[in-house]
């Protein structure tokens, strides 16, 4: 099958981006049997969490969450947890494993930019699974709302980090490629990372203290426990701030950490292993 390159308007600083972002968009829809079932088993694992956290809590609290408060949190979990994986860092690591990133050197565009674009474009078709999920569980679990509107609306804001937060993380691994020469050990550690690290898992709260304070120093908290706790109340308007600026200082800090990385890492460029 084939997809339509979309026009790229001259002129424009993000016209290039926009294109690639909307083909690689395109070419997750290409696949629409697979994207429906995407969407149609993406809640399962929700549904999975809420009937064991039901079991656990009943009508008591663990680590502060009551059942309505854990309802909240799961819902937010799978939510982040559909945006979080839902870019193609395997397009990316089949570009330097098959040698393709050769020939991305000589075009005249930003090899970085040019894969943000395209995952956060991949990225994009999840939105559906995740919009459906979510407001279906709403309705039929009735989870506890945010504390406020300003939660609610810096609760958005942070989930939305989440886009640059995970290309950059998948980024930053598929470049091990150039060294391993192998991505499916890269991917595993960084899917278990970002799983345990994020409170996806078990909410960071039920940790040790010592484990919440490294959780708490890594990116892959904000993830999951930035944005519940924000929403939930668990930090103040000052506190849901400084997190999305700790968020956002990751953001950058990887950005140019990918950077430095990718001029050590072209030097090793090989093609087909020569």
């Amino acid at each position: 099958m084939t997809v339509a390159a979309s026009p790229v308007r001259r002129g424009h600083p993000f016209s290039v981006d926009r294109a690639l972002a909307v083909l690689s968009l395109k070419r997750k829809l290409a696949y629409k049997t697979t994207w429906i079932f995407s969407i149609a088993g993406g809640a399962w694992p929700l549904l999975a969490g809420l009937v064991v956290w039901q079991s656990i809590i009943g009508d008591g609290q663990v680590g502060g969450y009551d059942w309505a408060a854990m309802r909240a949190y799961l819902i937010i979990g799978f939510l982040t947890a559909t945006i979080a994986w839902g870019g193609s860092d395997w397009d990316m690591a089949v570009r330097i494993l098959d040698g393709l990133v050769a020939i991305d050197l000589t075009k005249p565009v930003d090899f970085q930019r040019a894969r943000a674009s395209e995952y956060v474009g991949s990225m994009a078709s999840v939105v559906p699974t995740a919009v459906l999920g979510t407001v279906a569980a709403w309705f039929w679990f009735d989870p506890q709302p945010p504390v406020s509107a300003t939660a609610a609306v810096l609760t958005a804001v942070s989930i939305l980090f989440i886009f640059p937060l995970a290309f950059e993380i998948s980024y930053l691994s598929v470049l091990l490629c150039f060294w391993t020469r192998r991505y499916h050990g890269i991917q595993w550690a960084k899917d278990g990372f970002l799983t345990f690290f994020s409170g996806m898992m078990v909410p960071l709260a039920l940790m040790p203290g010592w484990l919440q304070a490294v959780s708490w120093s890594l990116p892959f908290a904000h993830f999951t426990a930035t944005p519940s706790s924000i929403y939930l109340g668990r930090v103040g308007t000052a506190g849901a701030l400084g997190l999305i600026a700790l968020e956002l200082a990751w953001v950058v800090a990887m950005w140019v950490i990918a950077r430095l990385i990718w001029r050590r890492a072209v030097k090793k460029v090989t093609i087909h292993g020569g």
